[in-house]
């Protein structure tokens, strides 16, 4: 029976009982040894309420064992979806066919005939006749530049022009007198002669003929030097009536080729300098893809293939062009060379640097194995495939070759007969596989 201290240190005994609607319950036994101390009475024995019941399983235990017994299940589940259910795939086999491969670089809208027209004096503009877009031919005019100064100048020199063409008009008409008083002197001449063999006339009479003569040739001769004088200063008077002109001319901005105004870069009131650009023109009859391509493909290259443009800003469908020229320097930075290609047509909107990607089709082969390019996947920046082993997916590296639209030359890690997972975007090591539908 159990014991327990009482009052002053004395051993009580209790004695267990069962008391209705409840079980295990104890209950004190009164012992007669025991007696109370003064006025403090004895100790009253405990209700059966207030006594704690045998403790009990934890509930908290019971649901921790529960959660783990389901987390275990449901791995359970997930492992058998992942690993035993087959998950659908379009799957190709790897075989020996025909393969044209490509070439892809990027490119440039630019033009072969293109001019940044600009003016050869400095002066502000007082007109521009063009604005961007405008078609213009060859010598209509762009703009105009102040020129008074050049006006002035160019009048002095027509003035100075026109007095040299009236000195040169004085100098014929001396030279014409000359001319008649030579003629006059030598008939004077010739009658006295005459005379003195007749024994007519003195010999004073003749000398004076011939001395007449004599002065008459010298101021025909100097008649005539003054008249290439007057021409040389006419002559010279005209050459700075034409430079002034010239100068004056260059005030008239002209279009240098035929074509498109694709940029205005100054406007009426601004001042322009010899070499700032007033507008660019581009003729669009010379507009070409500059490409760029790895200088790896420079054998490959030669004029009059046939390419494939496509412009990213674009819906319209590609164009066909032809290669025109190849570029004969490589950058030493990219290792890169440049290939100018005509389109056959030009998109409905073009601007001269617009980006496009050019595709070159080089000599087909028969025997080559090809996969498509969405069923490359790279792991460890090392290109490869999934293929199906056994019903199960599994990543095999390749080695890759030259690109051919939608294809990629495969130079090892296949075999005729693989069968790889052309859309591999979700496959994962030993995925189970069903084949949904196969790609010719």
């Amino acid at each position: 029976m159990p014991r327990e201290k009482g009052p002053r240190g004395k051993d009580v005994t209790y004695k267990q009982t069962s008391a209705p609607g409840s079980e295990n319950t104890v209950n004190p036994a009164p012992s007669p040894s025991v007696a109370p101390v003064g006025d403090r009475p004895p100790e009253a024995p405990k209700p059966a309420s207030l006594v704690r019941p045998p403790s009990a399983p934890s509930r908290p235990g019971r649901k921790v064992a529960l959660l783990g017994v389901g987390v275990i299940a449901v791995a359970a589940i997930l492992l058998s979806v992942r690993y035993l259910v087959p998950k659908p795939a379009e799957l190709l086999p790897v075989g020996q066919s025909f393969f044209q491969a490509e070439i892809k670089g990027p490119g440039t809208l630019d033009a072969i005939n293109k001019a940044n027209v600009s003016s050869s004096l400095q002066g502000v503009i007082t007109a521009l006749r063009v604005d961007r877009n405008d078609v213009l031919r060859k010598g209509d005019i762009i703009a105009e530049i102040s020129a008074d100064d050049l006006r002035a100048q160019l009048g002095v020199a027509r003035a100075s022009q026109e007095a040299a063409r009236k000195t040169v008009d004085a100098t014929h008409a001396d030279s014409r007198r000359a001319e008649a008083t030579l003629s006059n002197a030598r008939s004077t001449l010739a009658r006295q002669e005459e005379l003195q063999r007749a024994g007519t006339s003195t010999r004073s009479a003749l000398e004076s003929a011939q001395t007449a003569v004599q002065q008459a040739e010298a101021d025909l001769s100097k008649a005539q030097s003054s008249i290439l004088q007057a021409e040389a200063q006419w002559a010279e008077a005209a050459a700075t009536v034409d430079m002034n002109q010239a100068q004056l001319d260059k005030s008239i901005i002209r279009a240098p080729i035929n074509g498109v105004v694709v940029a205005r870069d100054l406007n009426p009131g601004d001042v322009v300098s010899p070499g700032t650009a007033i507008v660019k023109l581009v003729d669009p009859q010379s507009i070409v893809l500059t490409a760029r391509f790895d200088e790896s493909a420079i054998a490959s290259m030669s004029p009059g293939q046939d390419v494939t443009i496509t412009f990213s800003s674009q819906d319209e469908a590609a164009i066909e062009a032809k290669v025109r020229r190849i570029g004969r320097e490589v950058d030493t930075e990219t290792r890169e060379f440049t290939v100018d290609i005509t389109p056959q047509r030009l998109p409905s909107n073009w601007a001269i640097g617009q980006r496009g990607d050019a595709v070159i089709a080089l000599e087909g082969r028969s025997d080559v194995m090809s996969v498509p390019s969405s069923a490359i996947i790279r792991n460890d920046d090392h290109p490869g495939v999934w293929t199906i082993v056994k019903g199960r997916a599994v990543w095999r590296p390749l080695e890759l070759g030259s690109i051919g639209g939608k294809r990629v030359e495969v130079r090892s890690g296949l075999d005729k007969g693989d069968v790889v997972i052309t859309d591999p975007k979700r496959a994962y090591a030993f995925m189970p596989v069903a084949c949904s539908k196969s790609r010719p």
